[in-house]
């Protein structure tokens, strides 16, 4: 007697939503309606709301003359506008899957690849934008090493407020588990302790590792989703991809520090 063989049922589970925390709740996103092709060219930014001189106080008496360069006086009020940044390049990411040609599996393709798109998009622009970072934390030597993930906050925060702006701290996901109190929620992102917006990415985890970033907004340009199918009579192959456009940047970058306690974790 032969013994039955049972094929397994199929199940398919219900499509998650990404992740509530990371970069991309922390963006000041321009959607656009289509493909857009200035995005090919990348975004420059204009600084206007960081100085690094053009302010000061009036150091000579009030009805007295105005005094000299050389007496060591402020005797005039002047200031050097910034240099522009260098643009912050576009990239296209892209999701890719395959099946038969049968009607079900089309349509299992076309839920799949967007799917992968939806939930990948966001750490591969993290990782991108996490070596981006790094790159410009080597480029302008600016990080200082602290003990702890706390000491590394109250360090940026002192760094942020001699600007008098709020802006985005970024950093690898552990370092959200290593000091109570400094990852607070505060509605759709989560905040430090004086405000500044956490961006606590899983691009961010091997990118930065050890490195919490301090930046202005970050901004963020992205068209819509295109989704392109094609059937392959040669090999009765019926794929898709799913990609689009993004672009990420920001004005100023703030400060930085190297945290003891993340390395190699």
């Amino acid at each position: 007697m032969t013994t039955p063989v049972l094929s397994a049922v199929d199940f398919v589970p219900p499509l998650l939503n990404p992740a509530p925390y990371g970069l991309y709740p922390a963006v000041i996103w321009t959607d656009e309606p289509g493909p857009t092709r200035y995005l090919a060219a990348g975004v420059q930014f204009r600084p206007i709301n960081y100085v690094d001189d053009g302010i000061g106080v009036w150091g000579q008496p009030w009805c007295g003359p105005a005094g000299s360069p050389a007496s060591g006086e402020a005797a005039i009020k002047w200031g050097t506008r910034p240099e522009l940044p260098d643009p912050f390049p576009p990239m296209t990411i892209w999701a890719y899957d395959e099946c038969d040609p049968t009607p079900a599996s089309r349509t299992e393709v076309l839920t799949r690849v967007q799917q992968i798109l939806r939930m990948g998009e966001p750490v591969v622009a993290e990782t991108m934008f996490g070596a981006a970072l790094r790159d410009a934390v080597t480029e302008a030597g600016i990080a200082v090493t602290r003990p702890s993930v706390r000491e590394g906050v109250a360090y940026l925060e002192g760094v942020f407020a001699r600007t008098n702006t709020l802006g985005v701290l970024h950093a690898s996901a552990e370092a959200a588990a290593m000091e109570f109190g400094m990852v607070l929620p505060a509605g759709p992102v989560q905040k430090t302790p004086l405000g500044h917006t956490w961006a606590l990415g899983g691009g961010y985890v091997d990118t930065l590792d050890n490195l919490m970033v301090a930046t202005s907004p970050v901004f963020g340009w992205r068209d819509t989703v295109q989704v392109r199918p094609v059937l392959d009579p040669d090999t009765n192959t019926y794929a898709a991809v799913a990609e689009r456009s993004v672009v990420l940047g920001y004005e100023k970058l703030i400060g930085a520090v190297y945290v003891d306690v993340l390395e190699g974790s």
